[in-house]
C-alpha cells in the first residue's frame, strides 16, 4: 500500500515539474513575441482610435450646442411669460 502511495505522490511531482518547465520554457520563447505582435496591434489601431476620439469629441461639442440652444428657448419663454404677467 506504501508503494503505491509513493508511485502517486511521485506522479504528481512529476507533473507539477512539467507544468513548471511549460511555463517557463513559454516565458522565456513566446511571451515577448506575443507582446510584440500586441503592441504592433495597437499601433495599428491607433489612427482608428485618434478618429473615433475626434468624432467624439465633434458629438460632445453638438451637444452642448444643443443644450445652449435649448437653455436660451428656456429662458426666452420664461422671460415672455414673466414680461405676459406683468402687463
Amino acid at each position: 500500500m506504501n508503494n503505491k502511495k509513493g508511485i502517486s505522490n511521485l506522479v504528481l511531482f512529476v507533473i507539477i515539474v512539467l507544468i513548471i518547465i511549460a511555463v517557463l520554457w513559454w516565458a522565456k520563447y513566446f511571451s515577448k513575441p506575443m507582446a510584440t505582435v500586441m503592441m504592433q496591434g495597437a499601433e495599428q489601431a491607433k489612427p482608428a482610435i485618434e478618429k473615433a476620439q475626434r468624432a467624439s469629441d465633434a458629438v460632445n461639442r453638438a451637444n452642448q450646442a444643443a443644450e445652449d440652444a435649448v437653455n436660451k428657448i428656456n429662458e426666452d419663454t420664461a422671460n415672455k411669460i414673466n414680461e405676459e404677467a406683468e402687463k
